[in-house]
């Protein structure tokens, strides 16, 4: 029966740390990767939500336009029979 030596103790100390390093690298990659992603998929949203507030602020203004102008076309249209009408 071999006995374990000092240089046996070693070798396998050196294999559990090389194991541990190795591992610790690939556990920082895949996190600092699925940070990268969620830092893209936020900005993603936020440019999103930037265009969604501008096409609102253009169909508000739209409308609000198309109100004034119907607006002033009906107070004419008022004015006009109002005028006309016998007193």
């Amino acid at each position: 029966m071999e006995l374990i030596t000092d240089e046996r103790i070693i070798e396998l100390l050196m294999m559990l740390v090389g194991s541990a390093l190795l591992g610790l690298v690939g556990f920082v990659w895949k996190i600092s990767h699925k940070v990268s992603e969620n830092a893209k998929r936020i900005d993603g949203l936020v440019n999103m939500q930037q265009k969604d507030t501008e096409q609102l602020r253009r169909d508000i203004d739209m409308i609000i336009s198309k109100v004034d102008k119907q607006g002033e076309w009906a107070t004419s249209r008022m004015m006009s029979i109002a005028k006309e009408m016998p007193r």
